[in-house]
């Protein structure tokens, strides 16, 4: 199944973020892709989301593109192959092959986590036997298994 943001996304991402998705529109009208600014007062924290359906990732490939702009940095998530939404307030994007995966995650509060080339290995593993290093991500990562399955 090949990802790109459509309305039902949007009204989903919409609704767990509480943010207003700027839809991007081609020639033809369907949507190519949104962009969402987020703020949080308390924190000062705020984050510019943007998703390029189908961005040119190299000379033969173009995929899905999800950037996010924060105080601290740049992020990219290049051929996102799905999303989901993590209850009650955030959203995991995702991109996999067949041993790794790769994400951002992005929370209601203006948070945002990126994880890449995580072996798939230990998204089902004991966490009590990973090297700590490790740890974070497995648990992160592992809210996502059922739909990399």
């Amino acid at each position: 199944m090949e990802f790109g943001l459509n309305k039902s996304d949007i009204s989903e991402i919409e609704k767990v973020l509480d943010v207003k998705v700027e839809n991007f529109l081609g020639n033809d009208g369907n949507i190519t892709g949104g962009s969402w600014m987020m703020s949080n007062k308390s924190t000062e924290q705020s984050l510019l989301c943007k998703i390029y359906n189908s961005a040119e990732l190299s000379d033969e490939k173009s995929g899905v593109l999800v950037s996010v702009q924060t105080k601290y940095g740049y992020f990219e998530l290049h051929d996102c192959t799905k999303f989901m939404i993590f209850e009650p307030d955030e959203i995991i994007f995702l991109a996999t092959n067949e041993t790794q995966i790769s994400s951002i995650i992005i929370g209601k509060q203006v948070t945002c986590s990126m994880y890449s080339n995580v072996s798939k290995d230990i998204l089902g593993a004991d966490f009590s036997k990973l090297d700590p290093a490790v740890l974070l991500s497995a648990m992160q990562l592992s809210l996502a298994e059922s739909v990399l399955i």
